[in-house]
């Protein structure tokens, strides 16, 4: 499978412009189609709102979001190489819905480019990203609100503990992986695993054959995996990560697993994720 069909976020705040510029550059470097997706969210009043329903204010708060949303869509195409096409499009919906609006959306893309949330303190806080990872089966392309300048593939840190998420995860990668100089394999070593088991040697045969540089590496035990993944990125120069996002549903909320949640609260450089 090969990636030409990119869902790029778009918010009012134009947070999200170091995914904008990642986005470009990818659909430039994979020759993808872009879609924009302007969020203009509607806040209702709560309950304890006394007197008459603002109606117009909240009509002329949508029309002026619209209209922000289009602005920054046109500074964006001022930008974009012309060899990356575009198009755009409003997702409206009364706060709350916003999210689940979103991740039925990306559905019908390749993968989404979302941006992590700034003001996120907890990894919790970020509604989009889990909304389309936990409600999209598709993949998502996660860049650090701290990243500058475009997509790089060359090097690749494939985090794999031999798990559904993390296959997932590797399968919607590989167009990428095929394209990097340098692929690690990185697992990280259970406390009582033997001294002599190296596990993930079958996954990188498997990449081998696939005509992918990839290598294996296994990390010490690690109580925080994040942390652990992140280190051993900072320290080889890697572009990106590719894993896979652990959570569980309850009362039909996603919550996320520890190495996710603390992923998308510390990440440093652009992880692609799956579900």
């Amino acid at each position: 499978m090969s990636i030409k069909d990119l869902l790029v976020v778009l918010d009012v705040e134009d947070k999200q412009a170091p995914a904008h510029r990642f986005a470009l550059s990818l659909a430039h470097q994979t020759q993808s189609h872009l879609t924009f997706a302007g969020l203009a969210i509607q806040y209702v009043a709560p309950v304890s709102f006394g007197g008459e329903y603002p109606y117009d204010l909240m009509a002329q708060a949508m029309e002026q979001a619209r209209t922000t949303l289009e602005e920054n869509y046109a500074r964006i195409r001022a930008y974009a190489p012309e060899d990356a096409p575009s198009d755009f499009l409003v997702i409206e919906a009364v706060s709350g819905l916003a999210n689940a609006r979103l991740g039925e959306l990306a559905r019908h893309f390749d993968m989404t480019v979302i941006g992590q949330e700034e003001d996120s303190s907890t990894g919790d806080d970020n509604g989009f990203i889990v909304a389309t990872l936990f409600g999209s089966g598709r993949p998502v392309f996660i860049t650090p609100y701290i990243h500058q300048g475009p997509a790089k593939l060359d090097h690749a840190i494939v985090a794999w503990d031999g798990g559904l998420v993390a296959a997932r995860a590797l399968a919607a990668a590989m167009p990428l992986l095929e394209r990097a100089r340098r692929v690690e394999v990185v697992t990280i070593a259970p406390s009582d695993a033997p001294v002599d088991e190296l596990p993930g040697f079958n996954i990188t045969r498997h990449l081998a054959r696939h005509g992918v540089p990839v290598e294996l590496r296994q990390l010490a035990p690690a109580d925080d995996v994040a942390a652990a993944l992140l280190s051993h990125a900072a320290e080889t120069g890697a572009d990106y990560l590719v894993m896979g996002a652990y959570g569980h549903s309850r009362f039909r909320q996603f919550m996320l697993g520890g190495a996710t949640r603390d992923m998308l609260r510390s990440m440093t450089l652009p992880v692609l994720m799956a579900h």
